[in-house]
């Protein structure tokens, strides 16, 4: 892969070669020393040969560097939990415990983690079974950055986009005083430019009164709703500008890293019970269908596990059968550990955990989906909005009336007012659209919600069922408890590691074995020849 990138690289550079080869013989001019003696190499170096020393020392190294970097094959938000799961299993920890840490796929975890390795360089262990631990050192992070330009300025093009994402906000928010201020000065043009007569003069001017009285002092109310004590803003405050957009767009999906806490609070349930769950456990954490929970409340037990099929391919679990009939399901990634009981006692902090009694817990045993909401803006930046909106469209459609009388729209054409008969279509399509969009995604967001109110619903019945267990239920636990095996691996599991004290160690160890293996062959032949 890396010839065909030094290839695909070399590429662009023949037009500049070819370029080279004509003009060498004519800026060729022998350069003396001052020992008399005359540097061709110097004399031959062309503009070309500068720009293609550059490219061929500097540019290409960092480009083939940058395309052989395994960080920048993984997905963004992939690299982004390993490496927060990695900081959080403090460097040192198994395959599984940084899937369960990111909520990742063991197999998408296992593919970061040796890429994440290889860049920074990090040290792997294997246990005697077999097992391995992967060993970062603390400034794993700062290594393979250096490696990359493109890791690099990742949060810096993260800070653009929150920064354009804001300006969006505001100013489509803005756009509404512009809009409102942009059509009345427009009515205002219109009745100026009526005809002269004194009936006609007398209502313009009582227009222009009544539209003067509509003006408000726009910079006083971008920022309505906002907490003002202290002039500073606090967290879910909104200027004005950003309730508007909010009100209009929504403030994006609340469950958007509802899948990540899904997964970490299942295998952590999974980690906590000891790599073996029954389907009744992992219920709160999945999606049961309505049938399936009432179900499970008539008969005291699940008798459709197909609901859990999604967490075996995320943690590569397997099905099997006790000695007393019962289907269980283990998950032998989830088995291993490098500290146990630390690590298990710390717990996932989430938004959407909570225990048998509905609290929040470190502890997670279900896991909800928050229901959408309109708007996150407070009730007095929501009526401002509302108000706004109206009076723009109440402008839009006065002005929309004058100017469908032919005489005034000569007369703007006439005066060089026609700007105002371009700028129409684009204020009719704001107005429409403030409270059209909005309109449209209420209807979805109450479709939505009971979706997710219904799933919410299933999840806290499996709960319920779960925390009240029948007999067959409280058997099958029991079973699942002793089915159960956590292996701890110590440092004094470790038989091999890539560090070099322990290289050395190995190869110690090797060499005397074969000092060993050579002695008894020595003896082994002298016994012989005696024999002999």
């Amino acid at each position: 892969m890396l010839q065909n990138g030094k290839s695909a690289i070399r590429g662009p550079f023949s037009t500049l070669q070819n370029l080279n080869r004509v003009m060498r013989p004519v800026l060729f001019t022998p350069i003396i020393s001052r020992r008399g003696i005359i540097d061709v190499s110097r004399a031959a170096r062309t503009p070309v040969d500068e720009l293609m020393n550059l490219m061929n020392e500097v540019i290409e190294p960092a480009v083939r560097q940058e395309l052989g970097l395994q960080s920048n094959k993984i997905p963004k938000d992939t690299f982004q939990r390993v490496e927060k799961a990695i900081l959080n299993c403090k460097l040192r920890a198994t395959v599984g415990e940084i899937a369960a840490a990111s909520g990742l796929r063991i197999s998408e975890t296992e593919e970061a983690l040796r890429a994440l390795a290889y860049d920074s360089q990090a040290n792997l262990q294997v246990s005697a079974e077999g097992d391995v631990v992967y060993s970062f050192s603390q400034d794993f992070q700062t290594t393979i950055r250096n490696k990359s330009f493109s890791l690099r300025l990742r949060p810096l093009v993260s800070k653009i986009q929150n920064g354009l994402s804001l300006l969006v906000r505001i100013s489509f928010g803005s756009a509404l005083f512009v809009s409102i201020l942009v059509t009345f000065l427009a009515i205002l043009a219109i009745l100026s430019s009526s005809s002269g007569d004194s009936k006609d003069d007398k209502r313009n001017n009582n227009r222009r009164d009544i539209g003067g009285s509509t003006f408000i002092n726009f910079s006083d109310v971008l920022f309505i709703g906002r907490n003002q004590r202290g002039g500073r803003k606090q967290e879910g405050d909104l200027s004005l500008p950003e309730a508007i957009f909010s009100f209009v767009f929504g403030d994006g999906d609340p469950n958007e890293n509802f899948e990540e806490y899904r997964w970490q609070g299942l295998a952590h349930l999974i980690q906590r019970k000891r790599g073996v769950v029954t389907a009744e456990e992992m219920a709160p954490f999945l999606d049961p269908s309505p049938e399936i929970v009432v179900s499970m409340e008539e008969r005291g037990f699940s008798t459709d596990d197909a609901f859990v099929l999604p967490a075996l391919i995320k943690f590569e679990g397997e099905p099997f059968v006790d000695e007393e009939g019962h289907l269980l399901y283990r998950f032998p990634s989830l088995q291993t550990t490098v500290k146990a009981a630390e690590y298990l006692e710390k717990g996932y902090e989430g938004p959407f955990y909570e225990d048998y009694d509905g609290y929040l817990s470190r502890r997670p045993t279900a896991v909800y989906e928050k229901v959408w909401n309109l708007t996150s803006a407070n009730s007095g930046q929501i009526f401002c909005a509302k108000l706004l909106g109206a009076l723009n469209i109440f402008g839009v459609i006065w002005l929309g009336y004058l100017l469908s009388d032919p005489l005034v729209t000569a007369s703007l054409l006439r005066e060089g007012r026609g700007f105002i008969i371009a700028l129409f279509p684009a204020l009719i399509a704001y107005a429409g659209t403030y409270f059209a969009i909005p309109s449209i995604r209420n209807f979805q967001i109450k479709s939505r919600n009971r979706l997710i109110r219904d799933r919410n619903k299933a999840r806290r019945q499996a709960l319920q069922v779960l925390s009240r267990p029948r007999d067959r239920l409280s058997a099958k636990l029991a079973s699942a408890r002793k089915e159960g095996v956590q292996k701890e691996i110590s440092k004094e599991d470790i038989v091999y590691s890539t560090d070099e004290s322990s290289l050395e160690k190995e190869q110690s160890r090797e060499k005397l074995d074969w000092d060993d293996r050579l002695e008894t062959s020595k003896a082994a032949n002298t016994r012989s020849s005696d024999w002999g």
